[in-house]
């Protein structure tokens, strides 16, 4: 059950990363195409397939070939307000903003694996590139429930730096957990996330796949220190990734070697690689 205590804001869209070989011409967005943005169009990792479709640089559909999931997308304006999964794990996602066009709440609910659940997520915006956080997740069945915050620093681009949070989680209405987390300083390549041009999509941060950034994610660290209650035993447990790309001539990855850490050891546990393919490179 530890590993679930991570997904306390995530919600499915795609990782980072992407691209393929092209010549750049001038004033053309670098992808041979006046005018017209680099937008990612297929996504393959460890062999499950996903492939992306458009209105202009609108994302409209994400469909997951191996898994048979469809994933469509609203926007209002250049904000993407609403996304909806069907299939054997459906989920919907739906997204307010304020007037300067920041992510304040994220209201989600879906079905994984047979287990019910909602989640509502609050995001409050302080001075020095700070961010706020509070959320309530339940499950059902058998009822839990989890409750915390997180407090985010972000970097000037407004993309995920690092954030201390903790929450506790209660079962049939028991007490059972309390933890804290802490994610270090995200460390990002100087290049061009597969994501970056997407309407809206950079405006939405959760806790890994979408941070906010134009770049992409070279390491990711994030532990938590659970104290299960009534008795005081304590465990840690680390999630982490480091990731390695290989770029096209315009500076998008079009390979993605992903080193996953699952334990406070550090020793590698998984590697994934994902390839990416762009409309016109």
């Amino acid at each position: 059950m530890k590993k679930t205590y991570l997904l306390l804001l995530i919600f499915f869209l795609a990782s980072c990363s992407s691209s393929n070989n092209d010549t750049p011409l001038p004033d053309n967005n670098g992808n041979n195409n006046d005018g017209t943005p680099v937008l990612v169009t297929k996504v393959i990792t460890s062999g499950e397939t996903s492939t992306y479709s458009y209105n202009g640089s609108k994302l409209f559909q994400i469909i997951n070939i191996t898994k048979g999931n469809v994933t469509t997308f609203t926007y209002t304006n250049d904000l993407i307000t609403q996304s909806e999964t069907i299939g054997p794990n459906p989920q919907t996602n739906q997204y307010t903003y304020d007037t300067d066009k920041r992510l304040i709440k994220l209201i989600a609910s879906g079905v994984s694996f047979g287990t019910s659940w909602s989640l509502e997520s609050d995001y409050t915006y302080k001075p020095n590139n700070r961010v706020e956080i509070k959320f309530y997740k339940k499950f059902t069945p058998p009822l839990q429930r989890r409750r915390g915050s997180v407090s985010a620093v972000l970097n000037t681009d407004g993309s995920l730096s690092s954030w201390n949070g903790s929450f506790d989680r209660t079962l049939n209405d028991n007490p059972g957990v309390i933890a804290t987390s802490k994610l270090k300083t995200v460390e990002y390549d100087t290049k061009n996330s597969p994501f970056k041009n997407i309407t809206g999509y950079l405006k939405i941060i959760d806790l890994e796949n979408k941070n906010g950034s134009s770049h992409n994610t070279l390491n990711y660290d994030h532990m938590i220190n659970y104290e299960y209650l009534p008795a005081p035993t304590v465990e840690a447990e680390r999630t982490a990734f480091k990731s390695d790309f290989e770029y096209n001539t315009s500076a998008y990855p079009i390979k993605e070697t992903r080193t996953t850490y699952a334990n406070y050891k550090g020793s590698p546990t998984t590697i994934n690689i994902s390839t990416f393919e762009y409309n016109h490179l």
